[in-house]
């Protein structure tokens, strides 16, 4: 064996999983001890080496190695072909030439992305003077060696990056308080219901717009009109920077066998909400690309009202949201209506937010079709003896305000302008009136930047704001 040889496979050895500048046998920093794999399905497994040589994996589920050649450009990817989901810990073993390093505790699970911005990114111990709702009790009793989270490190950069920081840690009262908040709870109660391992790859910052989690080919293709400096250094929010955090904090972990993703994200581009399905779709449509093509859901939480200096373009980027959820495939949302904080952006209720993204997950993905995840959405409205009747999708069992009245409707006529409503449930439907509006032909509910929500569907689930005008009139 040739010295270069012996030097390449030591500093492999000693890598521990993770990608250095100076080993030239490498594993992609995502796998490491404690890791959850995707079940039943075939887990890719990358990194880098020497070109020619030979990359041997075995795992304890299995009798017989899978191997490939390192390609001319240095890149090995194979794929490990997974079992059903599993409490027992396994082993994953990577070999090169007689040299190995052995991943130990590795559970067999369901594996969910977490990305997003601060809501996202909002940990269990919450932040300064911004507690988690429960937050605390929820990470003393948190100790579950079969709920495990990665946290990607946070970093910007304009070139994608195959080197990441981060460690696979299980939920502990030593650990759970760093965890995503929302991602923590979606997984918790995923991982009771299922009674299989889940796993979370956490990867969000906070203030970060869409722009800054797409790839480079995305605005060249779809966005060309959207300018990608040569430089960041000097921009003063480099969390906006297109491209930014795809490189440095999803490039590395692109590939990495997962059920699905969930996404909460939004107030960074109330400015341009427009724009932002478009964007969205976009997004999911090149993560699917960079994870080898196979099509993954992403559900998102639909952000929660908030008093914002434009109080018109909270509702419109809720309404996009919305209609990502209703028009774009593979996709979910999570509505939030009745968790805002009027001058808190970090609405502390998390365990809502990370428990109905679950219900979506539970419903599409893991065989409870019947589980009412979905909150009665507006249709059209009928207008006739000066009342709009509301027709809704999805009604299921009716309507409720929980014994209280009916808030934030409102009615306009041919002027354009709103006024305060009065609303009531009848038969199943919503009828709206107004008498400074007696010929309406426009009708709004919780259209404002904050605003308390008062209707939901009979499963409890709040009912999305909505209008049913088209008249854009954010200043």
């Amino acid at each position: 064996m040739n010295t270069r040889l012996i030097s390449t496979l030591s500093a492999f050895a000693l890598c521990a999983g993770a990608m250095h500048a100076n080993a030239q046998v490498q594993i992609a920093p995502i796998f490491k001890d404690n890791m959850v794999l995707q079940q039943q399905t075939d887990a890719p497994i990358w990194g880098r080496a020497l070109p020619g040589h030979t990359i041997s994996v075995t795992v304890s589920w299995q009798e017989n190695a899978i191997e490939t050649k390192v390609s001319k450009d240095s890149t090995w990817r194979l794929v490990i072909p997974t079992p059903v989901a599993s409490y027992d810990p396994q082993q994953i073993t990577v070999s090169a030439d007689g040299r190995s390093r052995t991943f130990s505790n590795v559970l067999i699970g369901e594996v969910w992305l977490c990305s997003g911005q601060s809501n996202m990114e909002m940990p269990m111990k919450g932040y300064s003077s911004q507690p988690i709702l429960g937050g605390q009790d929820a990470i003393v009793h948190s100790k579950n060696d079969f709920l495990r989270c990665f946290t990607v490190g946070k970093a910007m950069t304009l070139q994608e990056q195959e080197s990441c920081t981060g460690r696979w840690e299980s939920a502990s009262p030593n650990t759970t308080a760093e965890f995503t908040a929302t991602g923590y709870y979606f997984a918790r109660l995923l991982q009771e219901v299922l009674d299989v391992p889940v796993g979370i790859i956490h990867s969000s910052a906070g203030g970060s717009a869409i722009e800054a989690w797409i790839p480079r080919e995305a605005f060249t293709r779809e966005f060309p009109k959207i300018a990608i400096p040569n430089d960041i250094s000097r921009e003063k929010k480099k969390v906006l920077v297109p491209t930014v955090l795809y490189n440095a904090m999803i490039h590395p972990i692109a590939g990495y066998a997962i059920r699905g993703a969930i996404w909460y994200q939004g107030e960074a581009n109330v400015g341009r909400y427009q724009e932002y399905p478009r964007m969205f779709a976009a997004m999911h449509d090149t993560w699917t690309k960079r994870w080898g093509g196979k099509r993954f859901p992403i559900y998102l939480c639909q952000i929660a009202p908030f008093r914002f200096s434009d109080q018109a373009g909270n509702a419109f980027l809720r309404e996009a949201q919305m209609k990502i959820a209703q028009t774009q495939p593979d996709t979910g949302i999570a509505i939030l209506m009745d968790t805002g904080e009027q001058n808190c952006i970090h609405p502390a209720n998390k365990q809502v937010a990370g428990e109905r993204l679950a219900y979506i997950a539970l419903a599409r993905n893991y065989g409870f079709p019947n589980l009412p995840y979905r909150a009665p959405e507006f249709r059209r409205a009928e207008y006739a003896d000066g009342k709009a009747t509301l027709i809704f999708d999805h009604t299921g069992s009716g309507f409720t305000s929980f014994g209280q009245p009916l808030t934030g409707f409102e009615l306009a006529g041919a002027d354009r302008v709103f006024h305060p409503a009065t609303a009531a449930i009848v038969n199943g439907k919503i009828v709206v009136e107004s008498s400074q509006v007696p010929d309406p032909v426009a009708v709004r509910y919780a259209f404002k930047g904050y605003i308390r929500g008062s209707l939901y569907g009979s499963n409890g689930l709040p009912v999305s704001s909505f209008r049913s005008d088209n008249w854009d009139d954010v200043r």
